[in-house]
């Protein structure tokens, strides 16, 4: 049949009449919000209504069957989205419109101001533990390390971690020094070619290495100031995998550099097992948070270990400095043919530098002009030691250099961490013929002023220190004195004392100053150098000891 009788056409009016009130009332419905309509049922049902209106004037079988098939495709297409849609983003995003739509803006600040207020009360209340706890170490033996210890312990355990690993950055070195280690810490980086695949090994080269800034996980997190979070250590290139041994396989890790006034100190590294589930968010935020505290505690907790080093190194400076004191002439003896000055300064709690006068026989008086490295006790130690070989070798016919090398083996024998180098300058002199013997070690120069020519020379030859190798071979310089020369030998500090722009005093200056008081003896001579250096230097302050011996030659 190609046609639909006309008794049909009324009930398609009705049918189209209902379809429109039907779309009307869901628009409405739609616009209200009373319920959720979906926007599917009204093409569907204009297609209805159009339909019908368009066959009971053209009365056709095709057209209904056209419109049945656009009604069914809107339907299947609806149909198939619904059937593979996800719940849970469904009502996610249900719920997200409803917020949306009841939405109050006065209302949602407050709820935020008040859920920021909740996180930074807990964050100073962490803050707040983690220095009350760092003054509880203020008395332990190593404060630091034991301090860090129980932070390790603790971040394990709020971030659910089997490891941790803390390094502190050494700025003399330039390195990252482990400082802390605790649990299972599978290492992120490359294990050197020699150390072998056994896990006590292993962890025992770990809790005692060093690491550069390039070159490792470790240095490139540091540097980059930026807390990282790394699920998959497989496809993260920074994780070295040193396998195939079960205990290296890495799992996921935390790597959070801490920071004191902008700039990165230490890095905390925590660390998972193998196949174990990453980090959460809340994990990684728990971290942070930690490691925030740490770096506000460690402020008070450096501070005073700064200030108890400081004390006593002052306490061993004050002490050194009162027994330097003692090891000097305390007057320069009268001795035929010579007139001698010195002139010495000890800056604060350095103890460097000392002389001696031995006038051992006739045929020879033995001048030493002596800077020792290092500071306080450790100083004066080898100040002590160097002191007593001297003197007692100085009585015996050995020259000068043989002198210098029998000390230098006996120093370098000593078995000791403290440093043990010291700049010497020995100066026999022989009355009866009038000439000297001269050897030196380190940078203590001897210089002659020559009253023949009027010129200052350097007559002492550059060596090695005493201490630094035990077959060290020192050089004699003999020469022939005449009335009015002048020997004049010093340390390091005086020639490299500071003024105001930076400058060092340096040999000219004191060349200059010997030659144009020439004339004057040597008590004087050493008056006038000192002079000159307060005039140069100012109120420049010092860092070093600063001495000064001066021989002139009377007749």
């Amino acid at each position: 049949m190609d046609t639909i009788d006309s008794f049909v056409q009324t009930p398609l009016l009705i049918s189209a009449a209902a379809g429109l009130v039907l779309f009307i009332l869901l628009l409405i419905a739609k616009i209200r919000k009373t319920a959720a309509i979906s926007f599917v049922y009204f093409p569907v049902i204009g297609i209805t209504v159009a339909g019908a209106i368009f066959t009971a004037f053209d009365p056709k079988v095709f057209y209904i069957a056209i419109i049945l098939i656009l009604c069914e495709l809107l339907f299947i297409a609806y149909a198939f989205v619904l059937a593979v849609s996800d719940p849970e983003k469904i009502a996610e995003k249900k719920q997200k419109k409803e917020q949306q739509e009841n939405y109050d803006p006065q209302i949602a600040d407050t709820k935020a101001l008040a859920a920021q207020a909740e996180k930074f009360k807990a964050l100073l209340k962490t803050n707040q533990e983690m220095v009350e706890k760092a003054s509880q170490y203020f008395k332990e033996e190593d404060s630091l390390a034991s301090f860090l210890e129980n932070f390790n312990k603790l971040i394990v355990e709020q971030t659910n971690a089997d490891g941790c690993a803390i390094l502190v950055f050494d700025e003399f070195d330039n390195i990252l020094a482990v400082k802390s280690v605790s649990g299972t810490f599978p290492p992120p980086y490359k294990l050197p070619e020699d150390l072998p695949h056994k896990a006590i090994r292993v962890e025992t080269n770990f809790r005692y290495s060093n690491f550069g800034l390039t070159g490792n996980i470790f240095g490139e997190i540091f540097s980059s100031g930026e807390a990282v979070n790394i699920t998959n250590p497989i496809k993260d290139p920074r994780v070295y995998q040193n396998g195939p041994e079960d205990f290296l396989r890495c799992g996921p890790y935390i790597f959070i550099p801490v920071k004191q006034s902008g700039e990165s100190t230490s890095i905390i590294c925590l660390a998972r097992k193998p196949d174990s589930e990453p980090f959460s968010k809340e994990e990684f935020e728990t971290a942070c948070n930690l490691a925030n505290a740490l770096s506000v505690a460690l402020v008070p907790l450096n501070s005073f270990l700064a200030y108890a080093e400081h004390a006593e190194l002052t306490k061993e400076g004050d002490i050194a400095t009162k027994f330097q004191k003692t090891l000097v002439p305390e007057k320069i003896p009268a001795i035929n043919k010579l007139s001698i000055g010195k002139y010495e300064i000890q800056t604060e709690n350095v103890c460097g530098d000392y002389y001696d006068i031995i006038p051992s026989r006739k045929d020879r008086i033995t001048f030493i002009m002596s800077d020792v490295a290092g500071k306080g006790m450790n100083s004066l130690v080898v100040m002590i030691m160097v002191r007593a070989m001297l003197r007692l070798l100085a009585n015996t016919n050995q020259t000068a250099a043989t002198i210098l090398e029998w000390v230098n083996k006996a120093i370098c024998s000593e078995k000791n961490s403290m440093d043990h180098f010291a700049s010497v300058s020995l100066i026999n002199y022989n009355s009866v013929n009038n000439t000297a013997q001269i050897a030196s070690s380190g940078m203590n120069p001897v210089l002659l002023y020559s009253s023949q020519t009027g010129s200052i020379t350097k007559v002492s030859t550059s060596c090695e220190p005493i201490g630094v190798e035990k077959n060290t071979q020192f050089k004699n310089v003999d020469i022939s004195l005449d009335a009015g020369d002048i020997l004049v030998t010093c340390t390091d500090g005086l020639l490299e004392c500071l003024n105001e722009s930076g400058v060092q005093y340096s040999l000219e200056n004191l060349s200059k100053v010997i030659k144009a008081n020439c004339k004057l003896n040597g008590k004087d001579i050493a008056a006038k150098v000192k002079d000159n250096i307060k005039k140069f230097c100012g109120n420049t302050q010092q860092y070093d000891d600063q001495s000064l011996l001066v021989i002139k030659i009377q007749g």
